[in-house]
């Protein structure tokens, strides 16, 4: 999401081929979403932010993207097979920095990329624009009381601040007046936040209700960014309750690094 990148991983190819990786995986994180509905007693809406993406996209990118949306398709499939109706499904997609030029670009890519996928097809799609998210991310913390106290500001970055630990990722910038600057964090709490407002109008609009937000990330930085992300809407909002499931995820460099807690819990669990 636009973010700098701190560390370089190292990792091993696969040895098996994609279908039977992903479908060891598939296993591991079927079980996983199967608990947290199953501690869940309100309506559950099931949020897949499937990826998020830079146009033009490299092809690495692409070929992860395509494998990306085969696996969470099948994946969703488990979902609706085992609960039918029961819980609903809101596939998401956050691409940077698209603008009218990229659009024919765009819808090009989201045809091919979800062309026969059954349980989360492209009209189903919620697609959103990091540059309207940091915007909007801008405006909650002028809002937001909850919001802008939640930082401690130290050498011209906003760190979220806690009684029980601290992150050690920014989630903006201070300029010279003292006001951040949205980066991945706020940009992911502000995706958040909008994921709220379309699933209460759409889904639940009368209802309390539980969102498992299973996020997939191709980079470790930013799977470590939408981890900070959900930790700073779960402090400052209350629209939705948030069960996270966070994955860095990817085929080509056999890597399922998976994150998750329930909604009443602060400190994340790792599977690996």
């Amino acid at each position: 999401m636009g973010c700098e990148i701190h560390e370089k991983r190292e990792y091993t190819a696969p040895s098996v081929d994609f279908d039977t990786w992903s479908a060891e995986k598939l296993t591991i994180i079927k079980q996983l979403i199967n608990e947290k509905i199953e501690h869940i007693t309100k309506p559950t809406v099931v949020v897949f932010e499937i990826g998020h993406f830079m146009l033009p996209c490299a092809d690495e990118n692409i070929d992860w993207a395509f494998k990306n949306v085969t696996f969470a398709d099948a994946l969703a499939s488990k979902i609706v097979k085992k609960y039918k109706k029961e819980v609903k499904l809101l596939p998401t997609l956050l691409i940077n920095n698209l603008d009218s030029s990229q659009e024919d670009e765009s819808q090009k890519m989201l045809e091919k990329m979800f062309e026969g996928k059954k349980y989360i097809p492209l009209k189903s799609l919620k697609l959103l624009s990091e540059r309207n998210l940091k915007n909007r991310a801008y405006k909650a913390l002028k809002k937001n009381a909850a919001l802008a106290d939640s930082f401690i500001k130290i050498d011209g970055k906003a760190y979220l601040k806690d009684e029980e630990y601290q992150h050690d990722l920014a989630a903006g910038f201070v300029d010279d007046d003292g006001n951040i600057i949205p980066r991945c964090g706020l940009i992911l709490t502000s995706f958040l936040d909008k994921i709220a407002e379309f699933s209460k109008a759409r889904m639940y609009p009368h209802i309390d209700y539980e969102v498992i937000f299973v996020s997939f990330s191709q980079e470790y930085h930013e799977y470590e960014r939408v981890k900070l992300g959900v930790d700073i809407y779960s402090s400052t909002h209350t629209d939705i309750t948030i069960t996270p499931i966070v994955m860095h995820w990817g085929y080509a460099i056999d890597q399922c690094h998976i994150s998750h807690r329930n909604s009443d819990e602060k400190l994340w669990q790792t599977i690996e």
